[in-house]
């Protein structure tokens, strides 16, 4: 069979394989980059070296704020994939996960009902 013989449709599925996409990485530290995470791109940032695919198609989509799981699904790859090539962003600075509030940081029962009081009395 020669070089021309041969040929790829869409059933024959990457033509790069998923470890090679992540330098043979199948984990990030636990906690990072969870199924719901929202990723953003971090502002003013510039690619330093060279991006794969992969890595320019994540930073063109994250526009606006965007679920690990939505990039997952638009890129058609394994959440796991996902979160090496996201966690290799992260450190170099092109994206980040914005931190959730503190709970110290979460209105009280209280000032909630004061807040409906007050909203009420208009």
């Amino acid at each position: 069979m020669t070089t021309e013989d041969v040929w790829y449709d869409a059933e024959a599925g990457p033509l790069v394989r998923l470890y090679a996409l992540t330098g043979g990485r199948a984990e990030v530290p636990a906690g990072d980059f969870t199924l719901n995470a929202i990723v953003q791109r971090v502002p003013e940032s510039r690619p330093g070296g060279e991006l794969s695919h992969e890595q320019q198609t994540i930073v063109g989509l994250i526009d606006r704020p965007v679920s690990v799981s939505e990039i997952a699904a638009r890129l058609g790859l394994p959440l796991g994939t996902v979160r090496v090539i996201l966690s290799d962003l992260r450190d170099a600075g092109l994206v980040a996960v914005p931190r959730g509030r503190d709970a110290a940081e979460v209105p009280t029962m209280n000032q909630l009902q004061r807040l409906l009081a007050g909203l009420n009395s208009l």
